[in-house]
């Protein structure tokens, strides 16, 4: 019995996982207002009543969807190794976030729907992006405590940072022939040298 209750897990985990992808699909072809549920059980190629069953409503559907594009994002962003100064946490931060844009874009395009409508609908600030405005401005805050940042206002710092993030998928998707390295490379340095007290390779400490 205890087999195959967690046989039935299993399943019901994948078919979830398999309509959220779906939904992620379908949203970044044809956009958070015409992806319906029969348009993501097509894409998934089942019934579209498993939507229903599966997450009780779209909308149940969307908000699970959202939250995994998100936990991804999170477990990609996180560094394989203990960073050795601020700067270098900031870089590899925002070389990371580029990397994943580059091989997951679909996904992230979805998010940045859901950025524009919050907007449209009037919500400026999601749950998600408090949060993460408010780690970013701790994060800064800490390194210009240590010297390793400028003595910029660090609430503004974030909110560039926060836009910038934003708006990179668009900008992938929109240059679509330009190299990687342009945002793996040359999209970090741009913040890095401008926040910056020191220049790669010196003493991260000093000011």
């Amino acid at each position: 019995m205890a087999s195959a209750k967690v046989k039935t897990s299993f399943i019901e985990l994948a078919r979830r996982r398999q309509l959220v992808d779906a939904a992620i699909e379908t949203i970044a072809e044809v956009g958070l207002a015409k992806a319906s549920n029969a348009a993501i059980a097509a894409r998934a190629q089942v019934s579209p009543g498993l939507i229903n069953y599966h997450f009780g409503s779209r909308q149940g559907l969307i908000n699970q969807m959202r939250a995994t594009i998100q936990q991804r994002v999170d477990e990609a962003m996180q560094p394989v190794e203990v960073d050795d100064s601020y700067v270098s946490a900031l870089e590899g931060m925002l070389r990371r976030f580029a990397t994943y844009c580059l091989d997951n874009l679909p996904a992230m395009l979805v998010l940045t729907q859901f950025t524009r409508h919050d907007q449209a609908g009037g919500v400026t600030e999601d749950a998600e992006r408090v949060k993460g405005l408010a780690e970013l401005r701790s994060f800064v805050t800490e390194g210009q405590d240590c010297g390793q940042f400028r003595p910029t206002d660090a609430r503004l710092v974030a909110s560039v940072l926060m836009n910038a993030m934003t708006d990179l998928p668009r900008e992938i998707r929109d240059r679509g022939d330009a190299d990687r390295a342009v945002f793996e490379r040359d999209w970090p340095s741009l913040f890095v040298s401008g926040i910056a007290t020191t220049v790669k390779g010196a003493d991260h400490g000093a000011t």
